[in-house]
């Protein structure tokens, strides 16, 4: 992991933390992924809940001089994805998060302690 990487995930746990992400889970998929190094799910209570953390997330990331994020899902808001290139962030309804289950994709991959990156 890059200080790069690091810094940036650290923002991201932070941020989603600070929004009151429920169920953080982040995956290290370096080594099973050609498109990005962790994939991070997060739930939210409601659309507005989602929308906020994902916004919240872009302002944070552009603030801190990471390059601009891409984001899709903001027209329901049920599942914001948001690519910040090498940190992947899904934020979604749990009833969304239950039935995709993505998270049994990655299973396989190392799963990331992020309590040293929650205050």
């Amino acid at each position: 992991m890059t200080k790069n990487e690091m810094t940036k995930l650290q923002k991201v746990i932070e941020t989603l933390t600070d929004k009151k992400g429920i169920n953080i889970v982040v995956f290290d998929v370096d080594r099973q992924s050609g498109y990005t190094d962790y994939m991070v799910f997060v739930t939210g209570t409601s659309v507005q809940h989602n929308t906020t953390m994902s916004d919240s997330l872009v302002r944070e990331l552009k603030t801190a001089g990471f390059s601009k994020a891409l984001v899709e899902g903001t027209n329901s808001s049920k599942w914001i994805l948001i690519d910040a290139g090498d940190v992947v962030v899904n934020v979604m309804l749990d009833e969304i998060r239950d039935y995709y289950s993505l998270e049994d994709i990655w299973s396989h991959s190392k799963k990331v302690d992020i309590t040293q990156y929650q205050k």
